[in-house]
C-alpha cells in the first residue's frame, strides 16, 4: 500500500471501466454507495459475504481488524438492506470478506488466517454457510487476504500461490483438490495481483499482464480481460477485492455452473 497515492479522478476512470467490462461480460451489477471518510471501502468485498439461497440472498456481515474499515460497516449493512438481502450480525471475532474463498457452489469455503481474520471466525462462517470451513494460514503480510493467495476459478481451476501459505496450508490445499485441478502461481504473480481474479464463466477479468499465468488459463479454455486497475493497486486492492460475488448455494458434490450470478461493485 501507499497511502495516499491513489489518484481519485483516475481512479474514478479505471472503476467505470471495470464496472463497463463486467457488464460487457454478462455480470448483473448491483452498486453501493462509497462511504466518505472510509476510502477503503471502494473494496467492498471485504464487508460481507453473500449467498443466494432460492429467490433469498442472505449477507454475513464482516469484522474488519482495524478501525480504518470498521466505521463503514454500519453504512454497508444499511446498504445491503436496502438491496433486500437478509443481513446476519457480524461475529465478535476479525473476520473480512478478502480472506474468504467460496466455493462456486457456495458448497463450503477456505477461510485465510494470519493478518486479517481470527481463526476463530471459522465458525460463525460456517453456521452462515451451513457448510464446511476450512482455516488457511497466510505467511506473508504483503499478500494479507487469501484473495490474495487463492482463487476457486471452477471447480477444476484452482489458482494457488503456495509460498504465501503455511507448510501446513500447502497440504491442506493439495489434499482438497486433484493436482490437475492446481494452477501454480508464484509469488511474483500473486504479488502482481495475478489471484485476485474475477470470474464470469470462462471469461475471468484481471488487472495485470502476466503472460506465463495467462497462457495455461488460455490453454484450460478461459478468456483473460486485463483492465487497469493499477491506482487501486496503490491501495493494496485489485479486481476481486472491488466485487463481491452472489453465489448461489448448491447442495451438490460438483455443479457444472460456476457462471457469476451477481456482484456489487
Amino acid at each position: 500500500m501507499k497511502v495516499g497515492a491513489a489518484d481519485p479522478r483516475c481512479a474514478f476512470l479505471q472503476h467505470r471501466e471495470f464496472v463497463q467490462k463486467l457488464r460487457e461480460l454478462g455480470a448483473s451489477i448491483k452498486s453501493v454507495d462509497f462511504v466518505h471518510g472510509a476510502y477503503d471501502s471502494v473494496f467492498v468485498k471485504d464487508s460481507a459475504v453473500a449467498i443466494r439461497r432460492g429467490a433469498q440472498v442472505s449477507a454475513l456481515l464482516a469484522q474488519p481488524r482495524y478501525e480504518q474499515r470498521q466505521i463503514e460497516q454500519s453504512a454497508r449493512a444499511r446498504a445491503l438492506a436496502g438491496l433486500g438481502w437478509s443481513i446476519r450480525s457480524a461475529p465478535c471475532t476479525a473476520l473480512e470478506g478478502g480472506d474468504i474463498v467460496l466455493r462456486p457452489d457456495a458448497s463450503g469455503a477456505f477461510l485465510g488466517t494470519g493478518f486479517r481474520s481470527d481463526a476463530r471466525s471459522a465458525l460463525a462462517l460456517t453456521h452462515f454457510l451451513d457448510a464446511p470451513v476450512t482455516a488457511l494460514e497466510l505467511v506473508d503480510p504483503r499478500l494479507y487476504h487469501l484473495d490474495m493467495v487463492l482463487a476457486m476459478v471452477a471447480h477444476d481451476t484452482v489458482l494457488v500461490c503456495e509460498d504465501a501459505l503455511s507448510a501446513r496450508s500447502r497440504a491442506i490445499v493439495r489434499a482438497h483438490f486433484a493436482p490437475e485441478a492446481i494452477v501454480p502461481v508464484t509469488l511474483d504473480e500473486a504479488l502482481a495481483f495475478g489471484v485476485n481474479v474475477v470470474p464470469i464463466g470462462r471469461d475471468l477479468v484481471v488487472a495485470s499482464r502476466l503472460p506465463r499465468l495467462h497462457a495455461v488459463l488460455g490453454e484450460r479454455g478461459y478468456r483473460v480481460h486485463v483492465v487497469d486497475l493499477s491506482e487501486f493497486h496503490l491501495a493494496g486492492g485489485s479486481a476481486a477485492c472491488l466485487v463481491s460475488i452472489v453465489k448461489t448455494q448448491e447442495r451438490v458434490a460438483v455443479s457444472t455452473t460456476a457462471a457469476m450470478r451477481s456482484t456489487a461493485a
